[in-house]
């Protein structure tokens, strides 16, 4: 199975559990639906609404249980405050409904937006999958320009030492714009 079709799986399973709400898949993982070339990964990041959905999820799929040596992946469920993404990045979000339960909105953040929540990190992966999606999503000036302009780190809602890191990482991303 490649990792498109092991995510796909996870987050059915995740749905499945959740019964009804959202379930937001961000991270690397997000980009399984969206990239023809998608990073792997072992994880699978999510939060749910209402947030008391994701006890079951995480209790049954998360990292060490049954779910994760059974299918080598598992679930970390987490608040939308892990997700420090453009203000408007459910514009552009991707909505999903597996069959087997239509009760279950997955919503799909756009690569854009992933990349831009992972410039407050950057770890050597968080480049990789950034270098990923520029590969396969370019990102012009003016589109740079208004994600930026609605970045929590830009609109004085995350701590200073984030903000700062954020704006380590952006210059980083800048400069993989520029060498291409």
């Amino acid at each position: 199975m490649d990792g498109s079709a092991e995510v796909s799986k996870v987050v059915a399973d995740a749905a499945r559990l959740m019964g009804s709400g959202e379930l937001i898949v961000f991270g690397s993982s997000a980009l399984s639906f969206w990239m023809q070339a998608p990073p792997r990964s072992k994880d699978v990041d999510v939060w749910c609404a209402p947030r008391r959905k994701g006890h079951a999820i995480e209790a049954l799929m998360g990292e060490l249980s049954w779910y994760h040596d059974k299918h080598g992946m598992f679930v970390e469920v987490w608040g939308p405050e892990t997700f420090a993404a453009p203000t408007d990045w459910r514009t552009r979000s991707k909505r999903l409904v597996f069959n087997e339960n239509t009760r279950v909105n997955i919503i799909l953040p756009h690569p854009h937006d992933v990349a831009m929540a992972k410039l407050e990190r950057m770890e050597s992966k968080d480049r990789d999958h950034i270098r990923a999606v520029l590969a396969e999503f370019p990102m012009d000036e003016s589109t740079l320009d208004h994600l930026i302009s609605q970045m929590p780190h830009r609109r004085s809602i995350v701590a200073a030492d984030r903000t700062a890191r954020f704006e380590a990482g952006l210059a980083e991303l800048r400069a993989m714009r520029a060498t291409g």
